[in-house]
């Protein structure tokens, strides 16, 4: 085998070799329509019959991810090959557009530079992404075919940047040419009607957004109309979204768009089954309808709610939301957040060491957009680095910037948003991208609010805990991550608060500062101590009884409520849970001594219990003061200690990787370039966070005798 390589250039210093493209995004491809672009996408110079693109991507949209390899243009022979990670295929549309039929896929590769691989493709039915088998390379000749056949392809642009393939694998492929056979058999409707429809509360009859699902009767989802909302997955702008397994849904099949509160459209004749959700507070809709040729179905969806809990003065919101906006007043953005009924969406520009992505139109008031009480608000995940962690900042006034010189010294910027009344602390449960570095340098200076302790289906609070467990009041929060994570969807995962006076986004920022607020996927919590409210501190005699009650109640649509735990330093002491039948609601009443200041909280699991899928919430503590001790759980106190001082060693340590930063294309040079110096920086804070763990230590150990020098 002979092979030149061609066209190969160096993208942002991160080692990554690209064909025709010299910036961030990935010059040489498309003008993003809608922002700028956070993943790694670079056209190619690779022209093939009935392929309109071929793109070098590092995620397809179609359930395939790649990463580490370059991308490459090489002439194998009589061949010209791309080789990479992972590449999208733009279907031409006058080839194949919304197709419902077997396609064969002639794969050409060369097998020298190619290991195991597949291709993911959309497809009609389920979730809309199909993969093939894992294909072994044949080895013996330059170049090897495989032949792939795409059950029910489907090429409706539902990829990365309008694409309908993903061809790659972890070893990288050689990707010679590719032939795209046709079967012809999609089927041909025998006529059209229109579908209707109005959405509406059921008790109020007020019109409301809401999320959909409309199936024919082999699975598959239509496209959706004009009517439907305009949705920014990343810079994409689709109407079809996938639901994930982790996220409730009352169908099988798995598309969902969004529709504010009116949608038309024309459809093949049939029965259809149509679904609708509107966040966890409301009961699942579902119900067959039938479409008529030349007849137009007018259907009114009543959405009943399970839960009212605005009357109550709990809003929720989503900390973690990345859409851009590029004016204030955007109502296809507010759609959607309000078809997931979130009060609060956190809109965040994300930033890096080199660019900010997901920009934001505006700050304070002029960036919210309230209509019908839910609101769109500005705010920034930003500093990120693979070094110390990912941060959040709510409610700012104006974004917070550092330069590639001050990157690394976040206090900077929690300072900042201290100072403009923001709300700040660290995503991802405080554990990706060695989160709990920055944290370990930054809760012992009291500017961490918050740890984003749900995500992704999974409650992690074993860092959270660590620090209750030393005395400070860092609350929890909860965010989607859209369209991260999965992708998930907004309010997936969110974080509730309970408001005094009517909503305001203010006003739910000011009573989540004083921690009346719990994380959820679904359970909703009520929680009390001697009457106070979560996010209280209650001061009481040393032995003095405690009044315990809580209540969890659960959309049995969404999971069987399993139970209901009392938390008390990290420990369960007492559990409610369910004897019988398929119940939705437990109630927890006990009584302990405060024999030593402690923090209590509840948390509520349904059955759905896995590792990293689970039905759950957790409120934020009330803290039990007892002569002005601090709620510590004093005999821990020693290993947390420790536990912390070793991150901040390690934050000085630790060389740093910047293949593990999210856009390592993007930041890896000046990652590289600022973190020798900047460390040197950080020295002089480690060591004043290094002492006042120390006086935490020595504070507990003139408390007790029990631990020895």
């Amino acid at each position: 085998m002979t092979a030149r390589v061609r066209r190969i250039g160096l993208l942002a210093g991160a080692g990554l070799l690209v064909s025709g493209a010299a910036g961030p995004a990935g010059e040489g491809a498309p003008s993003p329509p809608h922002g700028s672009e956070a993943r790694f996408v670079v056209e190619l110079e690779w022209p093939r019959e009935n392929i309109a693109r071929t793109l070098g991507v590092a995620r397809s949209e179609l359930g395939m991810y790649g990463r580490g390899n370059p991308f490459q243009t090489r002439d194998i022979d009589d061949l010209t090959c791309v080789v990479g990670p992972l590449f999208a295929l733009d279907i031409e549309d006058g080839f194949a557009f919304d197709i419902d039929e077997p396609v064969d896929l002639v794969v050409t590769y060369a097998p020298e530079l190619t290991g195991p691989f597949s291709v993911g493709f959309n497809d009609n039915g389920g979730d809309g992404i199909g993969e093939s088998a894992t294909i072994e390379p044949e080895t013996g000749s330059t170049f090897a075919t495989a032949r792939v056949t795409l059950e029910r392809a489907r090429f409706a642009a539902h990829g990365i940047r309008d694409t309908d393939l993903a061809i790659g694998g972890p070893e990288g492929i050689a990707l010679c040419d590719i032939e795209v056979v046709r079967s012809h058999a999609t089927p041909v409707p025998p006529g059209y009607g229109t579908l209707r429809l109005a959405v509406e509360d059921a008790a109020s009859g007020r019109p409301i957004p809401a999320r959909f699902g409309l199936y024919d009767e082999t699975g598959r989802a239509p496209l959706p109309s004009e009517r439907s909302v305009l949705v920014h997955r990343f810079v994409d702008e689709v109407r079809l979204l996938w639901v994930n397994p982790r996220t409730w849904w009352p169908s099988e099949h798995r598309l969902a768009f969004y529709v504010d509160a009116e949608y038309e459209a024309r459809l093949p004749v049939g029965n259809y089954e149509l679904v609708a959700t509107r966040g966890p507070e409301y009961r699942g809709y579902r119900r067959t309808i039938e479409v008529r040729a030349d007849e137009t179905t007018d259907l009114t969806v009543s959405l009943e709610r399970y839960a009212d809990l605005p009357a109550e003065g709990w809003y929720s919101g989503d900390s973690h939301v990345h859409i851009a906006r590029d004016h204030t007043e955007d109502d296809a953005v507010w759609a959607q957040v309000a078809a997931e009924d979130i009060h609060v969406a956190n809109l965040l520009e994300m930033g890096n060491i080199a660019v900010t992505h997901f920009k934001q139109p505006a700050w304070g008031e002029a960036g919210q957009y309230v209509r019908e009480g839910h609101a769109l608000v500005s705010g920034q995940e930003d500093p990120r680095t693979v070094q110390r962690g990912h941060t959040i900042h709510h409610n700012l006034r104006r974004p917070i910037r550092q330069d590639p010189e001050s990157y690394f010294l976040y206090h900077r910027v929690f300072e900042e948003s201290r100072a403009q009344g923001g709300i700040s602390g660290y995503a991802h449960m405080g554990q990706l991208f060695n989160g709990e570095r920055g944290l370990a340098l930054d809760v012992p200076f009291d500017l961490v609010d918050f740890i984003e302790v749900l995500q992704g289906g999974r409650l992690y609070d074993d860092i959270w805990y660590s620090f209750l467990n030393l005395g400070f009041n860092v609350r929890p929060i909860a965010g989607a991550d859209y369209p991260y994570f999965g992708p998930t969807l907004p309010g997936v995962e969110r974080t509730y608060v309970k408001l005094d006076g009517p909503f305001a986004p203010n006003e739910w920022y000011n009573a989540y500062r004083s921690g009346h607020t719990y994380v959820s996927n679904g359970p909703f919590l009520e929680f009390r101590v001697n009457g106070r409210e979560m996010g209280s501190e209650l001061r009481v005699a040393r032995g003095e009884s405690l009044e315990i009650v809580a209540r969890a109640f659960l959309n049995p649509d969404i999971d069987r409520l399993n139970r209901l735990e009392l938390v008390v330093h990290g420990e369960v002491v007492a559990t409610a849970t369910q004897t019988s039948g398929d119940g939705d609601r437990l109630r927890l009443r006990t009584q302990i001594e405060a024999d030593e200041s402690l923090w209590v909280a509840v948390r509520a699991f349904g059955d759905r219990d896995g590792e990293r899928d689970m039905t759950v919430a957790h409120s934020a503590p009330v803290f039990v003061v007892v002569e002005d001790d601090p709620w510590w759980k004093l005999e821990a106190v020693p290993d947390l200690v420790a536990r912390h001082r070793a991150k901040l060693q390690e934050l000085l340590t630790e060389p740093i990787r910047p293949a593990g930063d999210l856009e390592y294309w993007e930041t890896t040079r000046l990652l590289e370039e600022h973190w020798d110096e900047q460390r040197l920086q950080l020295e002089p804070r480690v060591q004043e966070a290094d002492a006042r763990y120390q006086a935490l230590l020595d504070r507990a150990r003139a408390a007790t005798a029990a631990f020895p020098e």
